[in-house]
Formats: structure tokens, sequence, C-alpha cells
């Protein structure tokens, strides 16, 4: 007999200052994963988000792109600082403008701000 191995939730993070946001993409994107994705953490400050990529290792992580409590330098920085496979949303409220993706060690902290300043170019 077989054995049909499963393979493991993505390990979700959400982060922004917003309730209303976090809260928001947690009901959206639970619903639409289901079982494939488990949102690990919720952080709503920098020191929280930074600890998070630390302790938590998310596979994916979705940043409030007009947080400004989030500092996107540092968090960039960090972001490719690391060694394990992950992906960067970042999602803006206030804007139509496309979601900017980032994958780790794609890119370098100046090739994504160059990239985040003009996607398109």
């Amino acid at each position: 007999m077989s054995q049909t191995t499963q393979p493991r939730p993505r390990r979700v993070l959400i982060a922004s200052a917003n309730p209303l946001f976090r809260e928001g993409l947690r009901k959206v994107y639970a619903a639409r994963w289901g079982d494939m994705a488990l949102v690990v953490g919720t952080p709503s400050t920098m020191e929280e988000t930074l600890t998070s990529l630390e302790t938590l290792h998310p596979d994916l992580v979705i940043v409030d792109h007009d947080d400004t409590t989030i500092n996107r330098d540092e968090f960039l920085n960090r972001f490719m600082e690391g060694e394990s496979p992950m992906q960067v949303v970042l999602v803006s409220l206030a804007s139509t403008e496309p979601v900017v993706l980032y994958q780790r060690k794609h890119l370098t902290a100046a090739q994504a701000e160059s990239w985040l300043t003009n996607p398109w170019g």
C-alpha cells in the first residue's frame, strides 16, 4: 500500500499596523488556501516583524506597503540577509498599482528598491 505524503502547509506572516488589513487578508487567504497555508503571525510593528522573520521562518510575508511603521529599507535588507527560501509580497490598500513580489536571493536590496520605484522599466 503506497502512502501519499501531503506537502506541508506554507507558513504565512501578515505584517501591518492596520488591524483591518491584517484580519482581512488573514480571512481572505485562509478561505482561499485552506489547508495549503497557515498564518503563523500578524505582527503590527517593525520590531515584531523582524523578530517574526527570525523566529517563525515564514515561507511568505505579506507586507502592508502603505504602513509607515514598517521601514521598507530595513525590512528588505533583513529579508535579503536570510538563507531560507521566502517570498515577500507588498500589497497596497491605497493604490491600484500591481502587487510587488520579491523572492529571496534573486535581487539585492538596491535592485529591489529600484524595481519598486519602477517595476515596469
